[in-house]
C-alpha cells in the first residue's frame, strides 16, 4: 500500500501556469518560450531563443558589445545601449531598448513582431499566454535585544505598481541544516530551492525587486536576515522553512504571522467589516491559494518566533512540508511538485496585493 502511496505521489500531474509566449513564421507550428520576463508591463524574451523561433541565428560579440543576427540581407546588430537596429549601413529605431536581464540579452515583443519579421522578410505570430501581469519601475544593529524590537514597518503607497518589492528568507544554511529527513535531506537545501524558483517566479510575473536573504549555502546572523526585509521598497516579507515531527503521519503546509496580527481568534476567511492585520490577510490568500492548487494546509497559527520581527510588515512564515512524512518529502524533493508549490505562492501574492491595491484606491 505504501509503495502504492508513493507511486500516485510522483504520478501526479503538475501543470503550473508559467509567463510565455508563443512565437512561430506565420503557417508554422508556434513554439512555446517560458523563460519571459515581465518590466513595466512588456515581455521581455531572450533574443537567441526568439531567433530560433522563427529559423534565424545570432551571437555576442563580447568586443563590441553587440549582438549580431544573421540574416540574408547581411548581419544585423543589437544592443543595450542603442535604441536602434542596425542593419549594413541603415539604422532602425527601437520601441524599446534591449535588456540584460537574469544574464540574458532580452528584446520585446514589438521588436518581434516589427525589426524581427523584417528581418525574416515573413510575418511572425507572436502570442502573450500572460498579458496580465502588472510591473514596476526596478529601483548595522546588534543584540538580542534589539533585533527582537526591531521595527519592520509598511510604507503606505496610494500609487504605483501591485506592488515594489518582495523580500525572502530561506530559513537556516551553512552549519545550520534545520530538520534533517531519515533520507538525509536537508531543510535548508529545500528553502533555498523553493525560494530562488518563487524569486524568479515572481520577477518574470510582475518584474520587481527580489531580495532573499541568502543566495547559497551559508549562515546567516539574525541581524543578516533581517537586512532584506528593512529595504524601505519591501512590501512582502516571506519566510520559508520546513518541519518535522515524531509522528509520520502528520503533513502539510502551515502558516504562521504575529501573535499581534492574529489576535485571539484565527479566521480563515475575513468577516465582514472586521479589521484585519495584512499579515494576517496575506497568510489567507496564500490559504485559499495553495487548497486551489490541491496542496494541503494545515491551518494559520500565531507564532512569537523571533525571526518575524515586529512592525506591519505583511509578513508569513511558511512552513513548507514535513520531511518526517515519507510521501511528503519525496513530493517535496520533486522539482515538479515544488513549482506547483511556488506557483500557489506566487498566486496568493498576487491575490493579496491585487486587493490591496484595490483598496488603496476606493474599489470595493
Amino acid at each position: 500500500m505504501r509503495f502504492f502511496l508513493l507511486l500516485l505521489g510522483f504520478m501526479i500531474p503538475f501543470q503550473p501556469a508559467q509567463a510565455a509566449v508563443d512565437i512561430a513564421l506565420r503557417g508554422q507550428d508556434p513554439v512555446r518560450i517560458e523563460d519571459v520576463y515581465h518590466q513595466k508591463g512588456i515581455p521581455y524574451i531572450a533574443v537567441e531563443d526568439a531567433l530560433s523561433a522563427v529559423g534565424l541565428s545570432g551571437h555576442w560579440n563580447a568586443i563590441q558589445h553587440t549582438f549580431r543576427i544573421k540574416t540574408k540581407r547581411g548581419w544585423a546588430e543589437i544592443s543595450p545601449a542603442s535604441g536602434y537596429l542596425k542593419l549594413s549601413d541603415e539604422y532602425y529605431p527601437l520601441d524599446e531598448k534591449p535588456r540584460f536581464i537574469d544574464g540574458r540579452l532580452r528584446v520585446t515583443d514589438n521588436f518581434i513582431l516589427n525589426q524581427l519579421a523584417q528581418l525574416t522578410g515573413r510575418s511572425i505570430y507572436l502570442r502573450n499566454l500572460d498579458p496580465e501581469t502588472e510591473s514596476s519601475p526596478e529601483q548595522e544593529s546588534s543584540g538580542l535585544e534589539k533585533f527582537f524590537a526591531f521595527l519592520l514597518n509598511k510604507k503606505m503607497t496610494e500609487t504605483g505598481p501591485l506592488i515594489r518589492a518582495v523580500a525572502i528568507d530561506p530559513g537556516h544554511g551553512g552549519l545550520d541544516s534545520g530538520v534533517i529527513a531519515a533520507s538525509g535531506y536537508k531543510e535548508k537545501q529545500l528553502n533555498l530551492e523553493i525560494a530562488e524558483k518563487l524569486a524568479k517566479k515572481i520577477k518574470m510575473r510582475l518584474g520587481v525587486p527580489i531580495y532573499l536573504s541568502r543566495d547559497g549555502d551559508y549562515e546567516l546572523s539574525a541581524e543578516q536576515r533581517l537586512e532584506t526585509a528593512s529595504r524601505e521598497d519591501v512590501d512582502i516579507w516571506l519566510l520559508l522553512h520546513a518541519q518535522a515531527t515524531f509522528s509520520p503521519e502528520i503533513e502539510g503546509v502551515s502558516l504562521f504571522i504575529r501573535p499581534e496580527d492574529i489576535g485571539q481568534k484565527i479566521p480563515e476567511e475575513e468577516v465582514a467589516g472586521q479589521l484585519v492585520s495584512e499579515s494576517l490577510q496575506l497568510a489567507q490568500e496564500l490559504v485559499k491559494a495553495l487548497r486551489e492548487n490541491e496542496i494541503s494546509v494545515r491551518g494559520i497559527y500565531p507564532s512569537s518566533r523571533l525571526s518575524l520581527g515586529r512592525g506591519n510588515l505583511p509578513t508569513v512564515q511558511v512552513e513548507l512540508g514535513y520531511l518526517s512524512h515519507p510521501e511528503e518529502l519525496l513530493r517535496l524533493q520533486n522539482p515538479e511538485y515544488q513549482n506547483h508549490i511556488v506557483q500557489a505562492l506566487y498566486a496568493g501574492i498576487r491575490r493579496f496585493a491585487t486587493h490591496n491595491k484595490e483598496k488603496s484606491n476606493g474599489v470595493n
